[in-house]
Parts: C-alpha cells; sequence; structure tokens
C-alpha cells in the first residue's frame, strides 16, 4: 500500500520517529570521536559511519514528517525531551571510552540490521523501499562492530578486560531497545512491520554472543521485563538533557534557517 489507514498513522509514526531518535542520538555520540579514534583509518571510518547513521535518520524523519504534514528538522530538533524515543543505550556517554564505543555500536547496529529486514518487508511501499535500500549500509556497520569485537577480544588483557566490562555495563541497557512502540501490535498485525520467521530477540542474541564467542568475552542478555518502560514512552536517562541541548543549540537558535 501507499496510503496509511488512518488508525495505523501515529502508530507508524511511533514506530520511524523511534528509528530515527535512535540513529540521530547515535549518530551524534559516535561524531564526539571525530579525530580522536585510535588510529587514523578508524578515525575515518568511524567519522563515516556516524554520518550513515545522521543520514538514516533524516530518511526516517522524513517519512515521519510527510504522514504529520510536518517539517522533519522540526521532528529532529523541535520536540520536548519526553516526545523523543530514543532507547537509553543511545543516549548514554561513552566517556572516550574506545571499548565502550565499539560496544554500543555493536549491540545496536545488530538490532538496527534486524529491525530495517522487518521492515523491508513492510506493506507500506515507502517504508519498504527506504529498508531495503538501507540494509546494505547496515551491513557494513555490522562488519565493523563485529571485527573490533574480536580484535579487542583477541588483544591483551587489558583490552580484552575493558572490553568485558563494556559488554557487561551495557547489555541492560541494549536490552531496552526491544521496548515496544505504541501501536507496535497493531503495525505487526496489518504487514506494516511484519514480523520475521524467527522471535526478533532469539535472533539478535544468538548473533551477538556468537561473535562475543570467537572473541573470547562473555555475553548476557536478557529481555526486559514485561511491562518495562524507557526510551520507546519518552523516559530517558539522566545524560539525554544535556545531549539533546548540545545537539539542538543551533537549531533553536534559528528554527526557520534554511541551511
Amino acid at each position: 500500500m501507499n496510503t496509511v489507514p488512518d488508525n495505523l498513522k501515529t502508530p507508524l509514526v511511533e514506530l520511524l520517529l523511534t528509528v530515527a531518535d535512535d540513529k540521530l542520538m547515535l549518530g551524534h555520540r559516535n561524531s564526539d570521536w571525530t579525530g580522536l579514534a585510535p588510529i587514523l583509518e578508524e578515525d575515518i571510518a568511524f567519522s563515516s559511519l556516524a554520518q550513515d547513521e545522521i543520514a538514516h535518520a533524516a530518511e526516517f524523519y522524513k517519512l515521519a514528517a510527510d504522514l504529520l504534514e510536518s517539517d522533519p528538522d522540526k521532528l529532529a530538533y523541535g520536540r520536548k525531551p519526553d516526545e523523543y524515543r530514543c532507547a537509553a543505550v543511545v543516549e548514554l556517554p561513552d566517556e572516550f571510552d574506545w571499548s565502550v564505543a565499539i560496544a554500543r555500536q555493536f549491540f545496536c547496529d545488530h538490532f538496527d540490521l534486524l529491525r530495517l529486514e522487518r521492515l523491508a518487508g513492510s506493506s507500506y511501499k515507502p517504508l519498504a523501499a527506504l529498508a531495503k535500500r538501507l540494509v546494505a549500509e547496515e551491513r557494513v556497520h555490522v562488519e565493523h562492530a563485529d571485527r573490533w569485537i574480536r580484535h579487542l577480544g583477541g588483544g591483551d588483557d587489558d583490552a580484552r578486560q575493558k572490553t568485558q566490562a563494556a559488554l557487561d555495563k551495557l547489555a541492560p541497557h541494549a536490552a531496552m531497545l526491544f521496548e515496544p512502540t505504541i501501536g507496535q501490535s497493531e503495525l505487526e498485525a496489518a504487514g506494516v512491520y511484519p514480523a520475521g520467521k524467527r522471535d526478533m530477540f532469539e535472533q539478535w542474541s544468538a548473533d551477538l554472543c556468537a561473535v562475543a564467542k570467537d572473541a573470547d568475552v562473555r555475553l548476557e542478555v536478557s529481555r526486559p521485563p514485561a511491562g518495562a518502560s524507557g526510551g520507546r514512552s519518552g523516559k530517558h536517562s539522566q545524560a539525554f538533557a544535556g545531549l539533546l541541548d548540545e545537539m539542538c543549540e543551533v537549531y533553536r537558535i534559528e528554527p526557520e534557517a534554511a541551511w
């Protein structure tokens, strides 16, 4: 279908904003590493990945804005904190600890790939077309994160211990990526957000654990408790307000400016 029934518009916008907000915050956090990555090649690569995330976010904001007859920039930068739908794992600062930055990318990229693969089968054709286009880029992100987890896990004791600590620290937050969006069950029933052949959490967990095993590090991820409420419901970490203020500073000075 090329149009969305009225009863599905609000749930679909919620889902689109969830994808866009996750990617925008992750891209913004990763952009902090520009000029600071451990090696020059990685400085270029990580900056490119951050740009990808922000560009992906822009595409999803545009889809949401079309449904709302609104402006994509206003959705990205002009909402109140409790109107954002990102998960806590993309909000948390990494304190310029490379192992934390990579662990965050590891959790989020595997989730994003599975989410985009689901969306690529959407009955809403504009969404399916966008997701299909982005899947290939997301696979590159996953390969990059997996390569670094294996590299760090296969390094000296210090690198392995820092990687283990980063995975342990972020795993509970990463699980909240699976907090359902408002109206998600209706989107699934209508095929707008179709379920895959395998439970998405089980697939995510299995993929992550396979890489962790190769890297000789431990990884335990558990489903969020039923009814757990977090970023998808507008409840954010203490770090979010500062992140949002930093990210929206220029927009707030001149919201109507054209760039």
